[in-house]
């Protein structure tokens, strides 16, 4: 048997990319692992706040491009890994620790696999919805706004955002107009 170096814990950054040519626990776990990272990563950078990123919608829809491919992959990995699962009790002499109420090793398999199962369909329609967003973000064109263009813009008395930024607005969110010398308010004389 060949030893292989310990995995790194999370935290450590002595191993920043997972050894994928490891066909072992170790590699898998280690993929696992960075997959796990890799998306803690990208809540921590989408996170909205002052240090957010400026994306163009250009590069957000190559991260969720990226991200719905990664989410198709689910359902191959859940179905992977119930058949490794249940692959186990063939290979190994599986017994129950005393820290849940299931006393049967093949019946903690056999639940663990309907999990795995069950994530099929919630996956996939993950992939969809962030497919169909990843499609429309891929026809956004966007120019970048000089500072000329951020201010607001007071024409014939009533206030327009500029062109550009949150599309055009309706009458009723609109300022009321002022009201000037030239209206008269009540009948007419």
């Amino acid at each position: 048997m060949t030893e292989h170096p310990p995995t790194p814990r999370r935290g450590d950054d002595t191993n920043t990319t997972p050894d994928v040519d490891r066909v072992d626990s170790v590699g898998l776990i280690d993929c696992a692992r960075h997959a796990e990272d890799a998306l803690r990563q990208l809540a921590r950078l989408t996170h909205p706040g002052p240090r957010a990123p400026g994306l163009t919608p250009a590069e957000v829809d190559t991260a969720l491009s990226h991200l719905a491919e990664a989410i198709a992959a689910v359902p191959q990995v859940a179905s992977q890994l119930g058949a490794i699962l249940d692959q186990s009790r063939h290979t190994h002499l599986l017994a129950m620790d005393h820290m849940t109420a299931t006393t049967d090793p093949d019946l903690a398999v056999d639940a663990a696999r309907c999990h795995l199962d069950a994530l099929r369909s919630p996956a996939v329609q993950t992939y969809r919805h962030l497919n169909a967003a990843r499609n429309e973000a891929a026809h956004i064109c966007a120019h970048p706004l000089h500072p000329a263009d951020r201010v607001v813009h007071d024409i014939a008395g009533e206030t327009y955002p500029p062109l550009g930024i949150g599309g055009a607005w309706r009458r009723e969110e609109r300022e009321a107009p002022r009201p000037s010398a030239s209206h008269r308010s009540g009948p007419a004389r």
